[in-house]
């Protein structure tokens, strides 16, 4: 709670509005969560591997009792379910492929949960912060944040993180929706050990 106080009276100061004008950025962040709640949104998720396409889609994404839920709107068939022929040697590959997408569903999730741990309220407890033109710039471990305090949301935050111990790039653009709550837009993920990149838009925001 101090961090947070002191993270928000840095924040007023670059400003130089009147302490209490705003919240903390982390409380922001988790604040703005919640808002988002209120909304039924469409996203586009498309991965790459070695450089070539390995499957995109689409869902409907709302909260129901809280929870998040997702419903596919298009899921393309991908280059390699036509490949492989019938008999034993085809359900051989398309057992291989049924095994490799399974592994890409529990990266995808492993790299959402990572994700959304920085996104939340906690990240920001041991930050610090600088002026930069008219923004603010929020350092904190693994993580660098441009917050635009004319705003008062994020611009872009980069996260240089691990995951089962390979390094993690992640690189989000936020956008605003009318009533004022932001939201991520375009979110890019990529492990360049595993040569792996994941792409993910949202839009069509929509209350209710």
């Amino acid at each position: 709670m101090k961090t947070l106080i002191a993270l928000f009276l840095a924040t007023a100061a670059i400003a130089q509005t009147p302490a209490g004008s705003d919240l903390a950025i982390g409380q922001k962040m988790k604040q703005n969560a919640e808002a988002l709640r209120q909304y039924t949104y469409k996203r586009r998720t498309s991965i790459e591997a070695k450089g070539q396409p390995r499957g995109a889609r689409l869902d409907l994404v709302r909260y129901v009792d809280g929870k998040m839920e997702t419903v596919p709107l298009e899921s393309p068939q991908r280059p390699e379910q036509s490949a492989g022929g019938r008999g034993l040697r085809g359900k051989l590959v398309q057992k291989k492929i049924e095994k490799k997408k399974e592994e890409m569903k529990e990266e995808r999730e492993k790299l959402t949960a990572l994700l959304h741990t920085y996104l939340s309220a906690g990240s920001f407890e041991k930050a610090t912060m600088s002026k930069v033109g008219d923004d603010v710039k929020v350092v904190a471990p693994n993580m660098t944040l441009i917050w635009s305090v004319a705003n008062h949301r994020p611009v872009s935050m980069d996260i240089h993180a691990e995951l089962d111990g390979k390094p993690v790039q992640m690189k989000i653009e936020f956008a605003t929706l009318p009533d004022g709550s932001f939201y991520n837009a375009h979110t890019r993920i990529s492990m360049p050990k595993k040569d792996l990149v994941i792409n993910i838009d949202t839009f069509d925001y929509t209350k209710g």
